[in-house]
């Protein structure tokens, strides 16, 4: 005959935790390539720096590419401005 004062409990299944969206292998193989390469990129710029030629290569570079910099600043510049704006109008509604 079964007990009447037992509490019976419940089954032990364990809620599945939503991961961040960082947490993610993807993301995370993602984020270790991007700190490599920032690495990457400063001990080259202190080699050019130590051998005396920083400046110039920077020049040169600036000087090869500056369309297409400026073009890429400004369509960054332009996306963010909107959704900026896009942002502030949904938080106010």
């Amino acid at each position: 005959m079964p007990e009447t004062g037992t509490i019976k409990k419940s089954s032990s299944k364990k809620k599945k935790k939503k991961t961040a969206f960082l947490e993610n292998n993807f993301f995370l193989l993602l984020k270790v390539a991007f700190l490599i390469s920032l690495s990457l990129l400063i001990v080259y710029l202190y080699y050019l720096h130590t051998k005396g030629t920083f400046i110039s290569n920077m020049a040169l570079l600036w000087n090869l590419h500056k369309k297409v910099i400026m073009i890429i600043f400004g369509f960054v510049s332009y996306s963010l401005g909107v959704f900026y704006l896009g942002f502030r109008k949904g938080r106010k509604g």
